[in-house]
C-alpha cells in the first residue's frame, strides 16, 4: 500500500511509481483518501478500512478495456516507441558530442595557425616583415624587407641607435649591382618574428635612400632553415612546423 499526504507535488509522481508495481493482469488498483488527507493506493480493495470503502476510486491502466491480444499489442507498440525515442535520443547525444568535438578540433588549428602567423605589409612583390630586436637590455620594434638574397641582416643607422649600440666592426659589403659600400657589423642579443625567436644574430648597419627597404633588411641569418609560406591576399607570413 501507497500512503500521500495530499496536497503535494510528489502526487504524480507516486502514482508513477503505483503503476510501476507488480499488479494483477488487469492493472487495476484503488485509491482513497483518509480523514488526515492523506491518498492511499492498494491493489486489493479488502485492505481499504471500511469507512473509507465508499470513497475508493478504480483506477486503471489506459488499455484495460481492451481484449488482451490488443492489449498486448498495444503495450508492445508503446515499448517499441520508447526504445525506438530512446535510441534516437543517443543518436542525437553521439552527434552532438562528435560535432562539439569537430568544432573544438578546428578552434585549436585555428589557434594553432593564428600562433604561425605574422601579419606583414606588402608592397607590390615586396614584403615587409615586422621585427623585434634586442641588444642587451635595449628594445625596438622595426620593419624589415624579407629579402632570401641578403646573407646577414641589415638595419638603418636610426634603428642602431634606438638599440643603443656602441662599438662595431667596420666592413665592406656587396650589394645589387656590384657596388661596395663601407658598413659597421656586430651582432644582436636576439631578433624575433612572430613566433620565431633567434638569438645572437649577426646584423650589419647600412644607411640607404629614404623607403627604398624600410628599416633594413631580414636577411638568411634569421631565415635560413625555417619554413614559411607568405599569403599576398591576407598579407600574412605563415610559419610552417
Amino acid at each position: 500500500m501507497i500512503a500521500i499526504k495530499q496536497p503535494t507535488h510528489l502526487l504524480l509522481l507516486s502514482l508513477l511509481l503505483a503503476l510501476l508495481l507488480p499488479a494483477p493482469a488487469t492493472a487495476e488498483f484503488y485509491s482513497y483518501e483518509d480523514r488526515n488527507g492523506t491518498l492511499h493506493f492498494v491493489e486489493d480493495p479488502s485492505h481499504i478500512p471500511r469507512e473509507y470503502r465508499n470513497k475508493k476510486q478504480v483506477r486503471k491502466d489506459k488499455y484495460d478495456d481492451l481484449p488482451e491480444d490488443e492489449r498486448a499489442v498495444m503495450l508492445e507498440k508503446e515499448r517499441n516507441e520508447r526504445a525506438a525515442a530512446k535510441q534516437q535520443e543517443e543518436a542525437e547525444q553521439t552527434q552532438s558530442l562528435q560535432a562539439r568535438k569537430a568544432a573544438e578540433a578546428k578552434a585549436a588549428r585555428e589557434r594553432q595557425r593564428a600562433l604561425l602567423s605574422t601579419p606583414v605589409v606588402i608592397s607590390g612583390l615586396q614584403v615587409f616583415v615586422p621585427v623585434t630586436l634586442t641588444n642587451g637590455e635595449a628594445e625596438t620594434e622595426a620593419m624589415l624587407l624579407l629579402d632570401t638574397g641578403a646573407t646577414t641582416s641589415v638595419i638603418t643607422p636610426e634603428v642602431a641607435a634606438r638599440l643603443n649600440i656602441g662599438e662595431t666592426d667596420n666592413v665592406r659589403v656587396g650589394v645589387v649591382g656590384g657596388k661596395v659600400l663601407r658598413a659597421r657589423k656586430g651582432v644582436l642579443t636576439q631578433m624575433r618574428v612572430g613566433p620565431i625567436r633567434r638569438a645572437r644574430q649577426e646584423f650589419v648597419i647600412i644607411r640607404q635612400r629614404a623607403g627604398t627597404m624600410g628599416d633594413g633588411l631580414l636577411g638568411m641569418t634569421f631565415l635560413g632553415g625555417l619554413k614559411y609560406t607568405i599569403d599576398f591576399q591576407k598579407q600574412t607570413l605563415n610559419w610552417l612546423p
